[in-house]
């Protein structure tokens, strides 16, 4: 299905020798390039598979939808196309690629949003899955369908807390991978974290020692900043090794150095420093959340557009980090409401518009929003074809976060919007007003998106449903 598509992909991004890696995530292929200046744009653009392309975190990213995996295998299976899959693949994040003087396209700031999303791409759908599994056996208990002593409650308990509990491994792992370090030294080293001896001496709390030199015991279960801080350390000490270490001996000697240097360092340096920054974080997080209707009505209107640049990377791993110590968290919940209201403007143009390719973007684009909390096919397939429909969604997601702030809404389980998400929001105490707000921000959307329309109708102005051009932000002239 997607094997014309990869052809002329990848010829239209400048060859396989153009491309320094490819991956993908939810709804995008993500290329990161030689040379960006080499992409054919309309030849892409040309293809019905591509919803639409742009440039972001330093990388060349074409919205496909749902079937984004497929594409990606059919690109990857092109020969010289440097995937995911390929062992000789250059790391997407951290250090330079090894094709030699590459064009290190996108500012830092870029390459920080790519490295940290190459990062926690591979995770998000498992950490959105586990919640659906813990939001349902929350709701078991509550209803008396379980009992919390149960072996059936303990197994699949878990089932849904595994993911969280042991993430310093799995992120170690990728995170390694992308700072050019060997991947299974760093997973290596996130599991020597949790290990029961140490995890038994850690979660005391108390000052211990390593050859004398003290340090405070901490628990890394759950964390992320000390494991991303430790293993863009350790790409370095394994590089250094290599280069002063005879080669035949790399075999072992850089595995057993590593280790016995990482894992102390982890716990004397990198952990502390980790553990310093997030716990700032989490007091500056504590105080806004004394005014949760400013926090609820900022996410609520905004962060939809924060997930369209990527910055989301930096902020989700930071919310899910208190969600799992504090049980509960309040920006994810007011966050998700942009998502309904880009639903509720999809609803909208299903009825008021005449073209039926448009039609058939808008339906399919509502259907995985509604279903599975997927956005970027209703943002580049319809929402950013006008203005007025960004402010129906900024007016939606607004309401929608006002409600949870009104109502002290909080999640207590991380998962996507939409059907499949909402058994992990009907587990939270505030169920009840959250999915009152979720109404809401369907239902403002929808209805400012039919006003401005007519609106615009009777102006005489351009439809609604044509794209934004230079003119449109021209007055009308008298007549």
């Amino acid at each position: 299905m997607y094997t014309e598509f990869a052809r002329v992909t990848v010829d239209a991004v400048g060859g396989p020798e153009n491309i320094r890696h490819v991956t993908h995530c939810a709804t995008r292929l993500r290329f990161r390039l030689v040379d960006p200046a080499k992409v054919d744009r309309q030849r892409i653009e040309a293809l019905p598979q591509a919803v639409g392309i742009m440039e972001s975190q330093g990388q060349f990213q074409i919205i496909v939808g749902t079937d984004v995996p497929d594409a990606y295998r059919a690109v990857a299976d092109i020969p010289g196309v440097p995937s995911d899959d390929s062992p000789d693949s250059a790391p997407a994040g951290g250090a330079l690629a090894k094709r030699g003087k590459d064009v290190q396209n996108g500012t830092w700031f870029d390459r920080l949003l790519g490295t940290i999303s190459a990062i926690f791409t591979p995770y998000i759908p498992v950490l959105a899955s586990v919640g659906i599994i813990k939001g349902l056996l929350a709701l078991c208990l509550q209803f008396d369908w379980l009992s919390d002593t149960s072996n059936t409650y303990a197994i699949l308990s878990a089932a849904g807390n595994a993911m969280l509990y042991f993430f310093p491994i799995l992120l170690a792992f990728t995170a390694a991978r992308q700072f050019g370090a060997n991947p299974y030294i760093g997973a290596t080293i996130g599991a020597a974290l949790m290990e029961p001896s140490l995890t038994a001496i850690n979660v005391t709390g108390e000052h211990l020692d390593f050859l004398g030199i003290p340090f405070v015991g901490q628990s890394f279960a759950n964390t992320v900043l000390p494991i991303l801080i430790g293993m863009w350390a350790f790409a370095y000490l394994e590089r250094g090794l290599k280069k002063v270490l005879p080669q035949i001996t790399q075999l072992l000697l850089v595995p057993v150095i590593s280790l016995v240097v990482m894992v102390p360092l982890m716990l004397l340096v990198f952990g502390p420093i980790g553990f310093a920054v997030a716990n700032g974080v989490v007091a500056g997080y504590d105080w806004l959340v004394q005014y949760p209707v400013v926090l609820s009505t900022i996410f609520g209107a905004f962060f939809v557009f924060v997930i369209v640049i990527g910055a989301h990377w930096l902020i989700t791993p930071i919310l899910l980090s208190i969600l799992a110590d504090q049980g509960k968290e309040y920006a994810l919940a007011a966050g998700g409401m942009g998502n309904y209201a880009i639903l509720g403007v999809l609803l909208a143009v299903l009825l008021i518009t005449r073209d039926k390719e448009t039609r058939t973007v808008a339906g399919s684009a509502a259907f995985v929003n509604g279903i599975a909390g997927i956005t970027e096919p209703g943002i580049y397939g319809v929402i950013v074809k006008s203005k007025k429909y960004f402010i129906a969604v900024i007016a939606g997601g607004f309401v929608g976060g006002l409600i949870c702030g009104l109502f002290d809404v909080y999640v207590t389980a991380f998962a996507f919007s939409g059907v499949l998400g909402a058994p992990a929001f009907l587990s939270s105490p505030r169920a009840v007003p959250y999915f009152v707000a979720v109404f809401f921000s369907i239902a403002v959307s929808f209805l400012v998106t039919l006003w401005l329309d007519r609106k615009a109708r009777r102006r005489g102005a351009e439809s609604i449903e044509e794209p934004v051009t230079a003119a449109e932000s021209d007055p009308v002239p008298a007549r």
